[in-house]
Parts: structure tokens; C-alpha cells; sequence
């Protein structure tokens, strides 16, 4: 998503710069800034990426110079006149130093963004004043380099009346450095800080020190922090937020059953994308509960709460009841089914599917292989006669030479998959496929790895040039297609899709 917006912005930047930069004016001498801006005005897009460069290269001397152009404007220095050409001034250094944050936050620009940040964060570390500060460290938060995380977080701890938009900018820093830098500040700061953090650790990676910080942020004195962290383990999908989002909604004034209503819609919500449908149901039947709770709020709760009520389980947790072919291959109890080493098999559900909705776990060894038959016929090679996501141990040597389109996820010879988002070997990972028409959706631990048209994918052939006549089949079995690899799989369920 970041990576999406920083396009668009840089687009937008580069279309209408003279917007960020003024119109043309001649530079007075000596007034690095407006000399600066001069070069960038009326330039194209490839003159600006080629100024941005030489300003980066030159070891930023004519950008410090600007920097030295901002100041404090709450700081009133010299005659009246004097004084509105050092804002004159400011101005114009801080519209090119915001320009250069755009271009080099672009994608593509990771050299000349580190190397910005560095100058930046120079900056931060000369003392400068407020003013100048809180500046520099909008433009990090805006230029997003994970370089700046040391320097913004110690700008939290020395910069109290501005600590709120320095933590914003921390929070717009991706990697784990800065999500590990707001835990800790969550620890030891001052509550008045704590909804700032807790609300920039709402749009983090899910991290169980993140979700045990927020927890412990619950007893917290002060109410809104309270409140802020619910807020952010909503954001997260976590179940530790069931309990104080409905002890909210009981014990709020009438006029606020909407709002914390809400929160237990947008949470239930979450746990059902989170493949928690079932701590979903309990937490909707609370909401239906409960007196005083809006109509449209109800409506919304009774239709979420019959879609999360909808799944069916695949497997009994003991038996191979409903399920057909090489069963003898897999043992089945203890509420998992094992792919046995050295046998395995292809094994298909008795009932076949259309259009639906499957959740699963699974559980790999090392450079292990088996397949997801999806409206599979029961015999025949499922990855042709119908289709096969694959189930693999992506960070196995053996399989490093494989074709894209063999590694886990991918529709086998069709659509290779995004990888990198497997958990370790003997680790359960959740995998939800969606198969909906002629469209196929496929997310591995909350990331989507496919999301593919078949019409499209197979248009003119497929990548690995053969036939795939499974891919025009509009129903058929679930199928594990097992190479004799030890896999385990758990918490099968489905849920067909209708269409009004």
C-alpha cells in the first residue's frame, strides 16, 4: 500500500511541482534555497530526478544550505523587515526541502532516500530549535527511510510538547526497528503519549510483543489510553479485545451504543478474516444481546453473524468419514490428517464444490510437497484434469530451481505466487482459498499470494505450455495430492458461496 501511494504522490508531484515550489523568480545571490528552487522550476520529470542527484552528490552541501534557511517561526529575530525576509526565506527552504522529500521517497530512489535521510537526521542531531525541528522531522516521517528510526525516537523522548507528531512520524517508518522503537516508547513513556503510539502500532506488523504491549496498556490510569489501545488490537484482529469491547458496550450511556457497537462489528469482523469465525459468533452474539444496540448496527450484526455461522467442517477429527480415494496414505485423528511419509496419496472430499470459500491450516517438514486439489475430478492428475495450489516448503535447497509457477500457492503451471510469507518449517501456517466464479483468491497468513483471473491466466496458453482443460470446470472435489511427504493438516472447513 505504501508503495502504491508513494507512486501516486510522486506523480502528482511531479505534474504540478509548481505547486510545491512557486512560480519562477529570479534568485537573489547568496539564497541557496531559491537558487535551488530556480533549477527545479519549469523542469520535466527527468530534470528533476537529474537536480535531485546532483544535489545528493555534491555530499549535500547545497541542501544543508537550505536546511540553515529554515527557522523557528515562532522566534522573532531583528527588525520587523529582517524578520519577514528570514520568513520569506523559510518559506522557500522549506517548499524545496519538502519537493526533494517527494522525489526521493519515490520508488526507485532507495540510494538518494537514504542519503536525504542522513542529512535530515543530521539535522535533528544539532539542537536545532523547536520550529526547525519539528520540520525535520515531518520531512522523515514523509520520506519513510527506516534510517531514521534511532533519530526520531530519541527526538520523542528530548521534544515533549511535540511528541504526538514525532510519533506519527515514527509510525509512517516501515521494518521492525521502528515497530520495536514504539513498544518500547509505549513501556516507558508518559500516558499523555500513549494514544499517539498506540494509535501508530495500530498500522504495524502483528508481533505478539505488540499485541502483549497493548494488552498491558488496558490498565492503564488514564482512560484514553484505554481506549486508544482497544482501538489499536481492534485493528489487529485480536481476541484479548473481545472481553473490554463488550464490557464498554454494557456499561456506556445509551447515546454511545452506536459507536462501541461499531468496534465490535469492525473487530468481529477482523477475527473472521483472521480464520476466528468462531470467537467472531460468540462476540456478534453478545452484540445481539445486548438492549439499547442501534438497529442498522443489529442488521449489520445478524448478517455478519449468519455468514460467520456458515462454514462446514471437512474432517470429523477422527475418521476418514467423507473423504474418497488413497485414504490408507493418511491417518486421521486427534483433529489433524496427516500425509504419511513415504506413502501418501491423493485423497478427495465425497462432496464436490463450485463456488466457495476454503480455510485451512497446515503443517510442513522439511522440504516437504503435497497439493491442493480445487474442482478436482477424483481421478486423473489433478494440476490438468482440474486444479492444483501448490503445498510446498519454499525454503527447502532441493526445491531452489523450481519454475514460479511450482513454489507454494501457486496454481500449478497457471499462476505463479507472491512467496516469502511462509512460517518455519514445522510451524502451523493459515491458508484461505477463495474460488469464486473465474476468479481464484488465495492468502497465506494474512497475505494474498494469488489473486487471479483463469480466463486471463490461461489466454493464449499457459506459462508452462500445456493443456489445462481443469481450469473450464466450474465444480469438483477438494483434494491433499500427496508425494509421499510428511504434511499435516488441521481446522478444514468451507463455506460455498451464493450468489443472489
Amino acid at each position: 500500500m505504501r508503495s502504491i501511494f508513494l507512486v501516486l504522490l510522486t506523480c502528482a508531484t511531479l505534474m504540478t511541482f509548481s505547486h510545491v515550489f512557486g512560480s519562477p523568480q529570479e534568485a537573489p545571490e547568496g539564497d541557496a534555497a531559491a537558487a535551488l528552487l530556480a533549477r527545479l522550476e519549469g523542469t520535466d520529470a527527468t530534470g528533476k530526478g537529474k537536480v535531485l542527484d546532483e544535489v545528493i552528490a555534491d555530499g549535500g552541501n547545497q541542501i544543508q544550505a537550505v536546511l540553515s534557511q529554515v527557522v523557528d517561526r515562532t522566534d522573532s529575530i531583528g527588525t520587523p523587515k529582517e524578520w519577514q525576509q528570514q520568513l520569506n526565506s523559510d518559506v522557500t527552504a522549506r517548499q524545496v526541502i519538502s519537493g526533494l522529500v517527494m522525489l526521493a521517497a519515490a520508488p526507485g530512489n532507495e540510494q538518494n532516500s537514504a542519503i536525504l535521510a542522513g542529512l535530515l537526521v543530521q539535522q535533528l542531531s544539532e539542537k536545532s530549535k523547536q520550529g526547525v525541528e519539528r520540520f525535520v522531522t515531518r520531512m522523515l516521517g514523509d520520506l519513510g527511510n527506516p534510517i531514521a528510526v534511532e533519530a526520531l525516537s530519541a527526538s520523542v523522548r528530548t521534544d515533549e510538547d511535540w511528541s504526538d507528531e514525532t510519533i506519527r512520524s515514527l509510525g509512517s517508518l516501515p521494518g521492525d526497528d521502528a515497530r520495536g522503537s514504539l513498544i518500547s516508547l509505549m513501556l516507558e513513556a508518559p500516558s499523555r503519549w500513549k494514544p499517539a503510539i498506540a494509535t501508530a502500532l495500530a498500522t504495524r506488523k502483528t508481533s505478539t510483543s505488540l499485541i502483549g504491549v497493548l494488552i498491558t496498556s488496558l490498565k492503564d490510569s488514564d482512560e484514553s489510553v484505554q481506549i486508544a489501545a482497544l482501538d489499536a488490537l481492534v485493528s489487529h484482529g485480536a481476541e484479548q479485545a473481545m472481553k473490554p469491547a463488550v464490557d464498554l458496550l454494557l456499561q456506556c450511556d445509551p447515546e454511545q451504543k452506536g459507536m462501541h457497537a461499531q468496534r465490535i462489528l469492525e473487530l468481529a469482523h477482523k477475527l473472521d478474516e483472521n480464520q476466528h469465525e468462531v470467537y467472531a459468533r460468540n462476540l456478534l452474539d453478545a452484540l445481539l444481546l445486548t438492549p439499547g444496540v442501534p438497529e442498522k448496527r443489529r442488521t449489520v450484526a445478524t448478517r455478519l453473524r449468519q455468514r460467520c455461522g456458515a462454514w462446514k467442517s471437512l474432517f470429523d477429527g477422527s475418521s476418514s468419514e467423507g473423504w474418497i480415494g488413497d485414504v490408507d496414505g493418511y491417518q486421521f485423528s486427534n483433529g489433524e490428517i496427516h500425509c504419511t511419509a513415504g506413502t501418501g496419496g491423493n485423497i478427495y472430499s465425497k462432496d464436490q464444490y463450485g463456488d466457495f470459500i476454503l480455510r485451512f491450516e497446515f503443517k510442513l517438514s522439511p522440504g516437504s510437497n503435497n497439493g491442493l486439489g480445487l474442482r478436482t475430478p477424483s481421478s486423473g492428475d489433478a494440476a490438468y484434469a482440474g486444479m492444483e495450489a501448490q503445498i510446498l516448503d519454499d525454503s527447502a535447497e532441493k526445491w531452489a530451481n523450481l519454475k514460479p509457477y511450482q513454489y507454494h500457492g501457486s496454481i500449478y503451471g497457471v499462476v505463479p505466487s507472491r512467496r516469502g510469507f511462509q512460517k518455519p518449517v514445522g510451524e502451523w501456517n493459515q491458508q484461505e482459498v477463495r474460488c469464486d466464479g473465474r476468479k481464484v483468491k488465495i492468502v497465506l497468513n494474512g497475505h494474498v499470494i494469488i489473486d487471479a483471473d483463469l480466463d486471463a491466466a490461461s489466454r493464449g496458453g499457459t506459462i508452462d505450455g500445456r493443456d489445462h482443460p481443469g481450469l473450464t470446470r466450474s465444480s469438483g472435489h477438494i483434494g491433499f495430492l500427496g508425494h509421499g511427504d510428511a504434511v499435516a493438516f488441521r481446522n478444514l472447513r468451507i463455506q460455498p458461496i451464493v450468489h443472489n
